[in-house]
C-alpha cells in the first residue's frame, strides 16, 4: 500500500528589495503587491504543512520553513525546498500520491517553479497531467468537481458539512497580514488545518473510513 501526502503550501508577498521584483512593483498598488503572492515567480515560500500516511496511518505531521529554535519563518526558500524534497525522497509515482487542494495549478507547481530558481533539484519526477487521478498527483479540488469548474476550499467544506479551515481571524488573504505581525504559529496551524480538511474531503470523495489520525 502506497504513500498518501496531503499537503499545502503559504505564500507572501515578494521582498521589494530584491533586484527581480523592483521594476515589477514599482507601479503596483498594495493590493497588486500583496497578489504578487500567488505567482510562484515572484512569491516567497513562507511554508509546507505536510500529513504523510503510510500502511493507513499518520507518520509525520507538521509544517516546513521555521527555524527550531525561535520557531518562526526562516524565509530561506532552498532550505524549505530541500528539506521537502529529503523528506520525500522515496516517494514513488505509481504507487504514492500527493494529494492536495488545488495541488496542481498552485502548491505543486508553486514547489516546482521555486525548485528550478533555487536550483534545489527534485527528488522526484513528477508528472502534471490533467484529466487523471493517479500517476503520483490527486488534485482534490478538480476530482471532486470532475474537471467543470474551480471551487474554493471554504467554499466546498460548506457544502459537504464540514467545518471551515477559515477561522480564528486568518484565511489566505490574511496570512501577510499575520505574518507582519508575527504570529508564525497561528499561520502554521492555518495551513495544517487546510492540509487536514483537503484530507477530510479526499476521503469523503473516495466513499472511505479515514485512518485514526494518531501517529505511529
Amino acid at each position: 500500500m502506497g504513500k498518501k501526502i496531503f499537503l499545502d503550501i503559504e505564500t507572501i508577498p515578494p521582498d521589494k528589495s530584491a533586484p527581480p521584483v523592483r521594476e515589477k512593483i514599482k507601479t503596483c498598488s498594495d493590493e497588486e503587491y500583496r497578489k504578487l503572492a500567488l505567482e510562484p515567480e515572484y512569491s516567497r515560500l513562507l511554508c509546507i504543512a505536510l500529513i504523510i500516511e503510510e500502511n493507513d496511518r499518520i507518520v509525520h505531521r507538521g509544517t516546513l520553513g521555521r527555524d527550531k529554535g525561535t520557531m518562526k519563518f526562516h524565509l530561506d526558500e532552498a532550505r524549505t525546498l530541500r528539506a521537502f524534497w529529503n523528506l520525500v525522497r522515496d516517494f514513488n509515482v505509481y504507487r504514492d500520491l500527493f494529494i492536495g487542494w488545488n495541488i496542481l495549478d498552485f502548491d505543486l507547481h508553486t514547489i516546482c517553479m521555486k525548485s528550478v530558481i533555487h536550483q534545489v533539484k527534485p527528488s522526484v519526477e513528477l508528472n502534471f497531467r490533467r484529466f487523471v487521478e493517479d500517476r503520483g498527483i490527486l488534485d482534490v479540488m478538480w476530482s471532486l468537481e470532475k474537471w467543470r469548474r474551480r471551487l474554493s476550499l471554504d467554499e466546498a467544506a460548506k457544502i459537504l458539512g464540514l467545518e471551515s479551515s477559515k477561522r480564528d481571524g486568518i484565511n489566505g488573504a490574511k496570512v501577510y497580514d499575520f505574518f507582519l505581525e508575527g504570529r508564525h504559529q497561528e499561520i502554521c496551524d492555518y495551513a495544517l488545518r487546510d492540509t487536514e480538511l483537503t484530507r477530510e474531503i479526499y476521503y469523503r470523495l473516495k466513499f472511505l473510513k479515514k485512518p485514526e489520525s494518531g501517529e505511529s
